[in-house]
């Protein structure tokens, strides 16, 4: 029993390992195949990532490229476009930069006009200024007008019919010219448009000051009119419409006030005339 027992022990200790060893190799083997095929498809697929976040960066990198180079190529031309449609753009209409320049120059006058508030008579005045821009927005100008022409109203018409009836013969005054002294002021300007055609630029301002006005006021029993002269203020309102940078169209609405013995005289106008301006002056800094 003890040989059988030694030599069976001996023959399983001979087996034995190699047995286990076999089937630990085949095991071990299999286990190892399995673990170089995962990593193999691990490797694969963090590759195949990689590459395809490269290609979505270059992707993104050229597609920022073109979109931000137009931006930078038509950027002039883009202003280019937007300076030939801009309008008035009163947000505010300074925004831009004056087409025609107004410092520094002077400008002649002439307009003719209509007084709509008087009730004996309509005049039509005729007006010479020269001006001077100190710098865009201020300046200076000196106004004659000659209120000569005018026209009878429904009340003057009556009264001329009825002088026999009517004891009051002269109601109202009848005016025969003005001069006066304003300060201008002219902070707006800006592009005058039909649609979207430009037709030109103007600029736009107010503008005060005092005179002396000459009309023939009644007497006391209006019976006749006696010339005299009165002190007399301004407030105007006017816009230039520059046809070229040394022509432009006018149109204002003044009101100027004075008080004759009798009542106070409020005449209320508007015109319409041309400007001429002449060449800039050098001024030394």
């Amino acid at each position: 029993m003890k040989a059988i027992n030694s030599e069976s022990l001996g023959q399983w200790r001979q087996n034995a390992p190699s047995d286990i060893g076999d089937e630990k190799g085949v095991d071990i083997g299999k286990s190892e195949k399995t673990a170089v095929d995962r990593i193999g498809k691990s490797g694969l697929l963090a590759s195949f990532i990689e590459r395809w976040a490269l290609w979505i960066q270059i992707c993104a990198m050229v597609a920022a490229c073109l979109c931000l180079a137009p931006v930078d190529t038509f950027a002039d031309e883009i202003d280019d476009d937007l300076a030939a449609q801009w309008t008035t753009q009163s947000v505010p209409a300074q925004m831009g930069e004056r087409q025609f320049t107004t410092a520094h120059r002077f400008e002649l006058g002439l307009n003719i006009g209509v007084v709509l508030t008087d009730d004996y008579y309509t005049y039509f005045p005729v007006e010479f200024d020269a001006g001077y821009r100190f710098t865009e927005m201020w300046g200076v100008r000196l106004r004659g007008s000659i209120l000569m022409i005018h026209a009878d109203s429904a009340l003057s018409d009556f009264m001329d019919a009825n002088q026999s009836s009517v004891a009051a013969q002269m109601l109202s005054d009848e005016q025969r010219g003005d001069i006066y002294a304003v300060a201008t002021f002219h902070p707006f300007y800006g592009k005058w448009t039909a649609g979207t055609q430009n037709l030109g630029h103007f600029d736009w301002g107010i503008s005060a000051g005092v005179g002396a006005v000459f009309s023939k006021t009644p007497n006391k029993s209006l019976t006749k009119r006696d010339l005299s002269a009165y002190a007399e203020g301004v407030f105007a309102t006017d816009a230039h419409f520059f046809l070229l940078s040394w022509l432009a169209l006018r149109i204002e609405a003044a009101l100027r006030f004075y008080k004759t013995p009798q009542q106070w005289v409020v005449p209320a106008s508007l015109s319409i005339g041309v400007s001429f301006f002449l060449p800039e002056i050098e001024v030394s800094k």
